[in-house]
């Protein structure tokens, strides 16, 4: 029994290109090639494609700017800088203190029952009249007999004009001077945006930054009108200075907190 023979090369196929028995597998040959080998034609030096590191991410490429194109600006951030006073503004100034003026509806209450009372006497007198039977709810031939047979110069005449005058003046003063609000407008710049502290938190912040003060043991703030009056308790015997370091301290406090109106400040001093 005679052992196979090995196979010897393809037969080349008449009138066609020989045929290349194919390569071993595994890939194809990482090294360089042997030298003198010519390049193929065509065929340009290969570029080899970036290695990441294991487990790397795919590396971020950087945006390019268009030719011609300036360099982008970055958008601000918020720092210690943006804290601050903010700067006045009328427009917005004016708007905060006209949200929170007080409506005053006591007087204008008072005004609209007068009115109405006024209006519908008048009306019932006369549609009583012209129905041929008037009401005389108020004895007008009495008044008017007093009114013409009395001088300007009388008491009665004085003292009636007086009392009415001085109504009439009230009403008008009631509606034009705004009334006491029970909220401090703070500045924010902006007409469409409005804020506004209560007393007791603005006297609050006031009082916590007297109290920060070397030497102050405790403070209270309390809002006469607009000025800021701090009653500080100490226990030092030597206060010199100190009365006026409260006083930096907490107009600082003020003018981080940005009210609309300026709100001087006093300080008086306690020992025990």
């Amino acid at each position: 029994m005679t052992a196979p023979s090995a196979p010897g090369p393809p037969d080349p196929v008449p009138g066609g290109t020989p045929s290349v028995p194919p390569e071993p597998s595994g890939g194809t040959p990482t090294g360089p090639p042997p030298p003198g080998t010519p390049p193929a034609p065509g065929a340009g030096t290969p570029e080899q494609a970036p290695t990441t590191a294991p487990g790397a991410g795919v590396p971020e490429q950087a945006p390019t700017a268009a030719p011609g194109a300036g360099t982008p600006e970055q958008a601000p951030t918020a720092g210690p800088s943006a804290a601050g006073p903010v700067p006045r503004n009328r427009a917005a100034d004016r708007a905060a203190v006209r949200a929170f003026r007080p409506r005053r509806v006591v007087p204008a209450v008072i005004t609209a029952a007068l009115m109405l009372a006024v209006g519908g006497l008048v009306a019932t007198e006369v549609i009583s009249t012209l129905l041929g039977s008037p009401v005389r709810v108020v004895p007008y031939d009495r008044m008017f007999a007093w009114a013409a047979s009395t001088p300007w110069r009388s008491p009665q005449a004085l003292g009636a004009a007086t009392l009415l005058t001085a109504l009439g003046l009230l009403l008008v003063l009631s509606a034009l001077i705004p009334g006491r609000t029970r909220t401090v407008p703070v500045r924010t710049g902006d007409p469409d945006l409005i804020v506004g502290m209560r007393p007791r938190g603005f006297t609050g912040a006031l009082a916590h930054a007297a109290n920060r003060v070397p030497g102050v043991e405790h403070a209270r703030v309390r809002l006469v009108g607009r000025t800021a009056r701090v009653t500080a308790r100490t226990t030092l015997r030597d206060t010199s200075g100190l009365p006026e370091a409260v006083r930096q301290a907490v107009h600082a406090r003020i003018e981080e907190l940005s009210p609309v109106h300026d709100h001087p400040v006093s300080v008086r001093l306690r020992g025990r």
